[in-house]
């Protein structure tokens, strides 16, 4: 599927460009204002110019050192390779969590992602089917920054550096893949557009935000709902349901997983009585009226601000996400997420039970100052979001407290 995995689960490729673009800024833009610094040094002594490009990863310049230990934004697998993974069950999260060269993935899947064999032949006997290859080397990449600084320091922008950093990628392709472009006389694994031209049809994988399961634990442990009469429209891994009930998603990383849109799905089996999961935060308006249409009610883990702002008459009942706190004034209900880049990325979001009929008793308000509007405690869904409530929201028993490693400290609001 032409698809990208996206904030709280699967993007249609129509959303991929400016969700990736906008991650890539926001990521990069500490690295290339550094390396820009490091080129503007070069230039003012030029006697440090060597120093400063020299190669060599971490035991070469500061620019070297840089690229060396920044992660690798855009990696991407071919069609071919992923439908190995699912011939051969295996789990790719697992190359990114478990590690390549660690003992738990080797026993658990072998000499699947690498060998030191050098033909397709031993390397099919061993059980290697898919290689990881990085193309556009850091000495390519340093060269680019170079004579972009050289022609003139006004264009070494960062937006620039940005598209120069990313033009690197991490790419798993088949063993035969990986041959075809050798056969092809490409040196350093080929461009991307090179790689594109001799692979089988590139999936992206970037902007996956998965779930911490301690949280879906607590979440059915306090919700109720059984597993096996529920729906995962955006499942991923399937770590909502772990092969119970139904899981789909455009892109499935499970053999259990089934591959389906959400978005063109007329029905579901009547065994299925709630839909729940992770779902796009750019397509929260979509899932939501298609779960609407379906069975007139969604549990999604969604962003705090867009349900307050947009369904605030619908809420039934929300899971607020403690822990995590950032260096914001007001305290928001905020989740740390693990990335396939290995990163933790924290969201501000909650677990939302939203009906299509109207919820009278429950209603955001953003105007504090009357005190009949108001009394509890600050409930961390948005900037100056509060909740109207007949009791005390500590007593609320439609407010749900769910604990993250951190805690979130509630402000108590004096009306």
């Amino acid at each position: 599927m032409p698809v990208k995995q996206g904030v709280g689960g699967s993007i249609p490729s129509r959303d991929v460009n400016k969700i990736m673009n906008n991650n890539i800024k926001r990521i990069t833009r500490a690295t290339a204002l550094k390396i820009k610094e490091y080129a503007i040094l070069a230039l003012e002594n030029l006697s440090s110019s060597k120093e400063i490009y020299k190669g060599g990863g971490n035991n070469g310049g500061p620019i070297s050192k840089e690229l060396t230990n920044r992660p690798i934004e855009n990696i991407r697998i071919s069609q071919d390779a992923l439908n190995l993974c699912k011939e051969h069950n295996v789990f790719l999260f697992d190359y990114f969590f478990l590690g390549r060269d660690s003992e738990l993935i080797k026993k658990k899947y072998g000499n699947f992602f690498s060998s030191n064999k050098k033909n397709i032949k031993e390397c099919h006997k061993i059980g290697q089917y898919i290689t990881a290859d990085h193309n556009a080397p850091n000495y390519c990449i340093m060269e680019q920054i170079r004579e972009l600084a050289n022609k003139n320091i006004k264009e070494l922008t960062e937006e620039k550096i940005i598209k120069i950093l990313n033009s690197q990628s991490l790419d798993f392709i088949t063993v035969e893949e990986n041959q075809k472009i050798k056969d092809n006389g490409f040196n350093n694994n080929g461009s991307k557009e090179q790689r594109d031209a001799l692979c089988s049809k590139k999936i992206n994988l970037i902007d996956i935000w998965l779930t911490p399961e301690h949280i879906i634990k607590q979440f059915f442990e306090t919700s109720g709902l059984k597993k096996n009469e529920c729906l995962d429209p955006c499942a991923s891994d399937g770590r909502w349901l772990n092969g119970e009930g139904i899981s789909g998603d455009i892109l499935p990383m499970n053999n259990f997983v089934q591959e389906k849109d959400f978005l063109l799905v007329n029905e579901i089996p009547e065994n299925i009585k709630h839909i729940v999961g992770n779902i796009p935060f750019s397509l929260t308006k979509q899932f939501i009226e298609k779960a609407f249409d379906l069975r007139g009610e969604a549990f999604f883990l969604v962003n705090g601000d867009t349900i307050m702002n947009n369904y605030n008459g619908h809420i039934k009942e929300i899971w607020i996400i403690n822990g995590i706190e950032g260096n914001q004034k007001d305290y928001r209900s905020r989740c740390e997420f693990d990335t396939i880049t290995l990163k933790k990325s924290a969201l501000w979001c909650c677990i939302a039970h939203l009906t299509k009929e109207k919820q009278e008793s429950f209603i955001i308000e953003h105007n504090i100052l009357n005190e009949n509007k108001r009394d509890g405690y600050h409930v961390a869904l948005g900037r100056n979001t509060y909740i109207k409530s007949d009791v005390p929201i500590v007593d609320n028993k439609r407010i749900i407290k769910l604990q993250t490693k951190g805690t979130i400290k509630y402000k108590k609001i004096n009306s």
